[in-house]
């Protein structure tokens, strides 16, 4: 499968498992699985990906670098990024002492007063690098804004945090006083 076309099924499995699976006639159960074969065969049911089998959607997940999907079994889910009311029963890690998120020029204002916040989301999204929240927040803004976040400051203050994936975390709101903010680094210095 070309990359162009792996890329396309990424983004629609992800629509699908995160936000409407209704939109392709699937029920997902409560930790937000669904058969892989009836997944390939609502895709494929769907004009324009008539040609997606189940091999398709193995060749997406095992090529995932950021490991968006988890299969288990014959049944795969979503890892993160819901949107719908799904029991993914994450557990709780201790994380590094520095986290990063991505967003865009606009929201700081919000962060600044009220933190960080899941928005449509079930969790906040954080990166464990700079270049993975700048990727993160490009899709919001053309410049985003990489925060830093004091991660184990803020575990220790007992917020949740779970990682998700190789280099993605997720935690529950993120007060103000657990971020700095570009400006704030460079005062710092």
């Amino acid at each position: 499968m070309r990359k162009g076309a792996r890329t396309k099924l990424s983004r629609f499995m992800s629509y699908i498992l995160r936000h409407h699976p209704e939109k392709v006639g699937l029920t997902l159960d409560e930790e937000g699985f669904v058969p892989i074969e009836k997944l390939a065969k609502a895709i494929a049911s769907t004009p324009g990906w008539e040609w997606v089998e189940r091999h398709h959607l193995m060749q997406v997940v095992s090529g995932d670098p950021k490991g968006r999907f988890q299969v288990v079994g014959d049944k795969i889910r979503a890892a993160y990024g819901h949107s719908i009311g799904v029991s993914l029963k994450y557990k709780p890690v201790k994380p590094p002492e520095i986290l990063y998120h991505g967003t865009s020029r606009r929201a700081i204002p919000a962060i600044r007063k009220e933190g960080l916040k899941p928005q449509k989301r079930r969790y906040v999204h954080l990166s464990a690098d700079k270049e993975t929240a700048f990727e993160v927040g490009s899709r919001h803004d053309e410049k985003p804004v990489i925060l830093t976040i004091k991660a184990r400051e803020a575990y220790k203050a007992g917020i949740f945090f779970t990682k998700a994936a190789p280099k993605i975390f997720l935690s529950d709101p993120i007060p103000p006083e657990f971020i700095i903010f570009p400006e704030e680094e460079e005062d710092a210095d």
